[in-house]
């Protein structure tokens, strides 16, 4: 169950830490497809740090989605269920999964994902990947402090001519989501924010801001951080796939 949040919210903002609901434990990262259908690829970043991806190609001329992961530091790309990797590629949509830099099978330093202006060359590598094989649109996908290096990207994306997503889905932003940027300074564009009713305040006070006419706020009451909330709350599986759905149709 959800309860999707109106245009008027609350502008309390909420002190959450970058780590903030990551806690210890075992993470695969072995590497490999974590879903039929994907090969391991490996590609680039401008500063010449060489990322591990999974790579589920699509239809040439159909959408593509690119999902960032959350904190490199104890996660790695098959934190993304392989259930809703699936539930997008079944589209026809291409997907890719990499490796943040410091995480799995890249190379790098993790905290250089997040801090300063390396994660946006991850985020850079990926959408070169994507728009060199498809012709149709791109969103981001991006868990925890993987969505810093989102808003860094699609800021900094603008200025740069680089190509932007039409679309941004943030799993569980916080005050680490703006450690280098701005969400004011977010182009306009559809964002989706889902959280927990637990830390729902940085995304709640996303509401009041001029450039969100087009963003959907989603609350699960019984959600988890991140990329965990498809365990938690399966339904966001959908509630995503059905938001760009109707960004992309």
């Amino acid at each position: 169950m959800r309860v999707a949040a109106g245009r008027t919210g609350s502008s309390i903002l909420f002190a959450m830490l970058a780590l903030a609901g990551c806690k210890d434990e075992a993470v695969d990262d072995s590497g490999g497809p974590v879903a039929p259908g994907g090969e391991v690829i490996h590609f680039d970043t401008r500063d010449g740090v060489t990322l591990e991806a999974d790579w589920y190609a699509g239809d040439a001329d159909a959408p593509a989605v690119l999902l960032m992961h959350m904190t490199p530091l104890q996660f790695d790309r098959t934190s993304w269920p392989a259930s809703f990797i699936t539930l997008l590629h079944d589209k026809g949509w291409s997907v890719l999964v990499p490796d943040r830099r410091g995480a799995g099978g890249s190379e790098g330093e993790p905290r250089d994902a997040f801090e300063g202006e390396y994660g946006r060359y991850d985020v850079e590598a990926g959408v070169s990947h994507l728009t060199g094989y498809t012709s149709g649109d791109f969103i981001i996908i991006a868990g925890s402090n993987g969505t810093t290096a989102t808003l860094d990207y699609s800021v900094w994306a603008t200025g740069e001519g680089l190509p932007m997503p039409v679309a941004l889905g943030l799993m569980t932003g916080g005050t680490y989501t703006e450690t280098q940027s701005s969400m004011s300074d977010l182009p306009e564009l559809p964002v989706v924010f889902t959280y927990s009713t637990q830390e729902r305040a940085w995304s709640v006070a996303q509401q009041g801001l001029p450039n969100g006419p087009d963003w959907v706020f989603l609350e699960y009451p019984d959600g988890a951080h991140g990329t965990r909330m498809f365990d938690a709350a399966p339904e966001v599986a959908t509630d995503l796939e059905s938001f760009f759905d109707g960004v992309l149709e």
